[in-house]
């Protein structure tokens, strides 16, 4: 009898060890950083496909992913802010279309840098648009962002003759596609212009007092607007600069590659949202970091990497990026704090 106790004690404390081991390791994973999940997921998926091509495990490989993801972070970081403060900005496609195309075509009559501040600019009137009816009307983003895709569209066919649309200026190109060698490696110059926006951007959200109230505004509204705090007016000046940054990412596309059109920006509607997502923003607002969309542009850019080289198409493409974004709202969908 005295044995039966004995092993059975011995169960127990096997049990609770393995009980209490397991929690530690719940606990050391829930204090993981979520960009750190993004990270890990972005090195296993090249070690992936470094096993299955050895020339993408390479620094030229890995600077052709990094290059892709600085494009797509760019366009991205405006929709961190407008996910940050509670929203959510799906007019970015045709901002980004509307400021390329409205940009080479102003240059034609006006010259590079009035085009270009009128690109810009042009960001921030349609994000000033976009922040005014969530702010002072009352719809839903989702409902005014779509809506505001819907109308830019229909302006750009309206407005803008493609076929003439043809000579990049140098003030673009000299930011985004010019390359300069480091190290016997070519890197494109659009790959620090996005890592140094991030930093400045990220310094914004951080360290001055209207980056604090995006996450205030975005976490707990009503607890803003008992402190006193405009909230109207920031939502407004998130989409202004949500704008501003979509326009900006339009400059960037067609200096990299050259080329535009009206369909141009629509890969980066599912894209933005994916690369906020994947970085750690939380979609009921309040959470997020230009570091981390960031790093979630590279685990997209790696995906798109992996699907263009075994051929797999832009609908198997955008099929993962639904079940990334699916995933990580299965995981921290419920997470409001």
């Amino acid at each position: 009898m005295s044995d039966t106790r004995t092993v059975v004690d011995e169960h127990d404390d096997l049990v609770d060890h393995g009980a209490s081991a397991q929690s530690r390791f719940v606990r050391l994973v829930s204090r993981m950083p979520r960009a750190g999940w993004g990270i890990a997921i972005f090195i296993a998926l090249f070690v992936i496909g470094g096993m299955l091509r050895p020339s993408l495990f390479s620094l030229p490989g890995l600077l052709s992913t990094a290059t892709f993801a600085a494009i797509l972070a760019v366009a991205s970081y405006g929709q961190t802010i407008a996910v940050i403060q509670g929203g959510i900005d799906l007019s970015v496609p045709n901002t980004i279309a509307f400021a390329a195309l409205g940009f080479l075509t102003w240059n034609a009559t006006l010259g590079p840098v009035p085009a270009l501040l009128l690109a810009l600019a042009s960001g921030v009137v349609i994000g000033l648009v976009n922040g005014t009816i969530v702010a002072k009307i009352g719809l839903t983003p989702i409902v005014t962002t779509i809506a505001m895709n819907g109308l830019l569209f229909g302006l750009l066919l309206l407005n803008f003759p493609l076929s003439e649309l043809t000579v990049v200026p140098d003030l673009v190109t000299s930011f985004t596609s010019h390359r300069f060698e480091i190290l016997g490696l070519s890197i494109a110059a659009v790959l620090p212009v996005a890592l140094l926006l991030m930093l400045l951007l990220q310094l914004v959200l951080s360290y001055t007092g209207w980056g604090r109230s995006l996450f205030l505004v975005g976490s707990r509204e009503e607890a803003a607007r008992l402190a006193g705090q405009p909230v109207a007016r920031i939502r407004i000046s998130g989409y202004a600069v949500s704008g501003l940054l979509a326009a900006f990412a339009g400059l960037v596309i067609v200096g990299y590659f050259s080329q535009a059109e009206t369909t141009m920006g629509n890969s980066y509607l599912l894209g933005s949202v994916a690369a906020v997502i994947v970085g750690g923003a939380s979609m009921f607002g309040g959470r997020g970091s230009m570091v981390g969309t960031f790093v979630g542009a590279l685990v997209l850019g790696q995906v798109s990497t992996l699907v263009a080289v075994f051929n797999l198409g832009a609908t198997i493409q955008n099929l993962i990026y639904g079940l990334i974004i699916l995933a990580v709202l299965a995981a921290y969908g419920r997470d409001r704090s």
